[in-house]
């Protein structure tokens, strides 16, 4: 276990930049992904549900499990920012995601950037809201920028 917060991001990289690897080798990256942020979320809602109460607002659901996520202590994701409705949230995500070095390597590899942290929102959305949301990153950058969207079925 590393004993510094560094060693923990360190840590995070490789498993992350890892799992991204896998899943793209399996041949369907954003479903491999998309199961493994659904079986995390559902431990933490279980665990954290008593506080996260989220609205049935997409946007300020979001802000509420940012909010959560920054309480637990792992991670400070304060310079996240959420517009929108009821149908459509835009998030600008800074310097402090805990995905940003990740996504950068993946980047200046060449290799298609998985935002994270759309699967996490998108995911939550959809267990919290008992509605599905694609997300779709727009910019890879400083800030990333990403959209949510409610999507219809049937």
């Amino acid at each position: 276990m590393p004993t510094t917060k560094e060693g923990l991001q360190r840590l995070l990289d490789f498993f992350v930049y890892g799992m991204l690897r896998a899943a793209e080798s399996l041949g369907n990256a954003p479903l491999f992904l998309r199961t493994v942020e659904e079986e995390g979320l559902r431990k933490f809602l279980l665990i954290n549900f008593p506080k996260f109460q989220a609205s049935e607002n997409p946007k300020e659901a979001c802000e509420a499990y940012t909010k959560s996520i920054d309480e637990g202590g792992l991670f400070v994701t304060t310079d996240t920012t959420f517009t929108g409705d009821s149908n459509t949230v835009h998030a600008e995500i800074g310097d402090l995601c805990p995905y940003r070095r990740v996504c950068t390597m993946r980047h200046d590899e060449r290799h298609p950037v998985h935002c994270i942290r759309g699967f996490a929102l998108a995911e939550m959305l959809r267990l919290r809201l008992e509605e599905d949301f694609d997300w779709k990153l727009e910019r890879f950058g400083r800030p990333c920028r990403l959209t949510l969207s409610r999507t219809r079925w049937g």
